[in-house]
């Protein structure tokens, strides 16, 4: 499996990343287009004297000359809907292609298993990671390329409309965007890092109700209900610390940014203000930069958000691949056997010098041999392990470690 998530959606999602790439750059003249129309709403058409006027060969008066341009402006809204809505649509269908393969590349790992690991994992932890953890990365993959591309483009293009009114009102607009791009992504870390520690204590909570379940006789039989309560109880305590550290960092972060969102427009009052009084700048100027900010605040919040999923989802993707692309995993070959014909055992079973060792060292088989012939009959006196690695060792279910079997 690809390292990195965005190796991942490189690789499987190329084409529909740079189709949504081009038709994302495309709509950018509309979007600036529809910037730049009500100041010449304002300025041309509302306090405009010299009608009437002739444009294209057409002549408008006033009245008429107002609300083409208004219908104008409504065209370019719909314009840009549509492409938002297009772009939307084409990123999250991707998004869910793409969900559907990491969930089947997943459960074709499971299968492909070492026997001992499903001794040391639970079947709660499993169906929680390719359930929930996998859904918990399906928004970020949708915006993965196409958020930064569309976003940061509508950002840059607002930003030169608005340094294009003004240079003094474009710097106010990024006066604040240095603080925020330095504040912000040191809180998310943190948070990335608490995040990371809850999906541990998660997983670890899935697994612990799974082994009451299974080990329900156990629990019963021994009078260990308090116990077990007691230790459910320590899992979601420890759960309960880390979400509240994660609830405290994150509406801080919150209301820093929106606290300096919303300083900026007084910036633009009272600088746009003195401008309009020394008259070097215009009310539609001023009233198109107001309204060229609302739109600025939405792809910043966007990026914003964007980095702080950015995070989350590469820690959860790659505790994906830790816990599934194991190092020992049986070979793809082992999940094809439509071209493998029947074989008939019609010869003795031959164990020839069988040796089975385990991860910690320990020798389960230490030199077996022995041959049971078609019809025969075969006693193992064993403890328990010994027994099931050597019935393993016959149904090919693990690698031996010396010797062969026949």
């Amino acid at each position: 499996m690809p390292k990195s998530i965005y190796q991942f959606i490189w690789r499987y999602s190329r084409r529909q990343q740079i189709i949504i790439t081009l038709i994302t750059v495309a709509s950018f003249p509309f979007l600036y287009a529809a910037l730049e129309l009500p100041k010449i709403i304002v300025n041309d058409a509302i306090e405009g004297r010299d009608f009437p006027r002739t444009v294209l060969g057409i002549t408008f008066d006033q009245m008429s000359y107002l609300l083409t341009l208004c219908a104008i402006l409504l065209a370019l809204l719909l314009i840009n809907g549509g492409f938002l809505m297009w772009i939307n649509t084409f990123k999250n269908t991707s998004s869910e292609r793409m969900i559907r393969r990491l969930r089947y590349m997943l459960f074709e790992r499971i299968l492909r298993f070492p026997m001992r690991h499903f001794e040391r994992v639970s079947q709660g932890e499993l169906s929680a990671m390719i359930a929930g953890e996998v859904e918990l990365i399906r928004e970020f993959i949708s915006d993965a390329i196409a958020l930064p591309v569309f976003q940061g483009g509508t950002l840059l293009v607002i930003l030169y409309f608005m340094f294009a009114q003004d240079p003094v009102l474009g710097v106010a607009a990024i006066a604040l965007i240095p603080v925020q791009a330095y504040v912000i992504p040191k809180l998310q870390n943190r948070i990335n890092l608490l995040g990371r520690e809850r999906v541990r204590r998660a997983r670890k909570l899935s697994g612990r109700v799974s082994e009451s379940v299974s080990g329900i006789r156990d629990i019963r039989a021994n009078t260990t209900m308090l116990y077990t309560l007691a230790d459910f109880a320590r899992h979601l305590e420890g759960i309960f610390k880390v979400r509240l550290r994660i609830f405290q960092l994150k509406f801080f972060m919150k209301f820093l940014n929106t606290f300096m969102l919303r300083f900026t427009p007084l910036l633009f009052y009272s600088v746009g203000g003195v401008l309009i009084l020394q008259g070097r700048l215009s009310l539609g100027a001023l009233v198109a930069v107001l309204a060229a900010y609302n739109n600025l605040t939405t792809p910043w919040k966007e990026l914003l958000r964007y980095y702080q999923r950015r995070g989350d989802a590469q820690i959860k993707y790659t505790q994906l691949v830790e816990s599934f692309d194991l190092p020992r995993l049986l070979p793809e070959r082992v999940l094809d056997v439509r071209d493998v014909p029947p074989v008939r055992l019609d010869g003795p079973l031959e164990f020839d010098d069988v040796s089975v060792v385990e991860e910690d060292g320990t020798r389960s088989l230490d030199r077996v041999s022995f041959q049971v012939r078609p019809g025969g009959r075969l006693a193992v006196v064993a403890a328990a392990a010994g027994r099931d690695r050597l019935a393993h060792a016959v149904t090919g279910l693990i690698r031996l470690k010396e010797g062969e079997v026949r």
